[in-house]
């Protein structure tokens, strides 16, 4: 063999070991080599201060790996291999740390042989898995805390759903029954007044309807499926009844996206009642149309009705804010909010382009992918 080669190979070989030294030393998990008769004659520093838990290599100098503070069976399990020169994987293994804890390590071992001197080594795998099992467990705990406070919620959205809507109902029957018996003998400004309190009600049950759907969305599971959205808009289009001076054009082509259909149906009947409902032109029209956008659809629900300020871009997404007057208006300022949470529930966005005056463009992002 040339002698040139030969010093190549030893430069390689040198380098070689070079980069395993230095990879042993950044490794998280502990390295150990262990001898025929499982002294330890070296350990990298993650299993040093990490996994044994000792300030130098002098504390454990000498020693065999079965000395090590494992647990008595385990222990046992692990000479057993030895002896038989078996490699395992992934053994699950209990060590007391210096420091008096109890971790868990996951043990591989593979038994190796140097060609040239027949000397027979180990070399040894510990992973802690002890932060992993505790953050395991705090998941767990959250976990349970967290179904409970759902149930806890469940149970006072129905005491509220109940105990508030009763005394609505009667009030309302009291204010029907009051205009009943009366009849002719009231004026027209207490017949306004009963219809103003029967309104309230109505705006009020409502209030409570949108308060007990907002809470529901993303704590309930609801089935994904392909949903045709031409179909949906004009499902839409025929619950809202528009009136006769307002126009709802369809734009094709609309796709059919993955999605909890209840849910898009509730975005586009939100987006598309409040086009019509706010819509102050003498003929209204509101305009559905759809574009795809690399992982997404962009929805748009136009309309050429009053626009939006720009200062209130945000605000309209705020629970219980509304632009106009209630009494103008019959709205619980929750709708567009409920959209809001839909949306950023299902990986999607909203956000609006108005002008006052001009009408507005009501846009959102649906994933293509659920």
């Amino acid at each position: 063999m040339p002698e040139i080669f030969m010093q190549e190979s030893a430069t390689n070989v040198l380098q070689a070991a070079h980069h395993i030294d230095r990879i042993s030393e950044i490794m998280k998990d502990g390295l150990l080599m262990l001898d025929d008769q499982n002294n330890i004659i070296t350990a990298n520093e993650a299993a040093l201060r990490d996994i044994l838990g000792v300030s130098s290599w002098d504390e454990i100098r000498g020693k065999k790996f079965t000395d090590l503070s494992i647990g008595g069976d385990e222990v046992e399990s692990i000479t057993a291999s030895f002896a038989l020169h078996q490699d395992f994987r992934d053994k699950r293994i209990s060590y007391i740390h210096s420091s008096g804890q109890i971790r868990i390590l996951l043990c591989s071992v593979l038994h190796t042989k140097d060609a040239a001197s027949k000397t027979a080594t180990k070399l040894v795998l510990l992973h802690d898995l002890t932060r992993e099992e505790s953050a395991s467990e705090k998941l767990s705990e959250y976990t349970r805390k967290l179904e409970k406070k759902n149930n806890e919620l469940d149970q006072f959205a129905y005491i509220v759903s109940h105990d508030l809507k009763a005394p609505l109902r009667a009030i309302s029957n009291l204010a029907g029954w009051l205009e009943e018996d009366l009849g002719p003998s009231l004026s027209g400004d207490n017949k306004n007044n009963l219809q103003l309190l029967r309104n309230r009600v109505v705006r009020m049950e409502a209030l409570i309807n949108g308060v007990l759907e907002y809470s529901k969305i993303g704590r309930t599971q609801i089935e994904q499926e392909h949903v045709d959205v031409y179909t949906l808009l004009k499902e839409v289009e025929e619950m809202l009844a528009p009136p006769a001076a307002i126009t709802i054009k369809i734009i094709e082509p609309v796709p059919t996206v993955i999605a909890p259909r209840t849910m898009l149906l509730q975005v586009f009947a939100n987006l598309i009642s409040n086009a019509i409902k706010y819509n102050d032109k003498p003929q209204g029209l509101v305009q559905i149309y759809c574009t795809s956008k690399d992982k997404y659809f962009e929805f748009v629900v136009e309309d050429n009705g009053p626009g939006i300020p720009p200062e209130s871009y945000e605000t309209i997404f705020v629970i219980f804010h509304t632009l106009q007057s209630r009494d103008k208006f019959e709205s619980t300022g929750i709708g567009l909010t409920i959209v809001k949470r839909i949306l950023e529930e299902n990986g999607g966005r909203i956000w609006v382009e108005s002008e006052p005056g001009k009408g507005s463009k009501f846009k959102f992002l649906w994933p293509k992918q659920s």
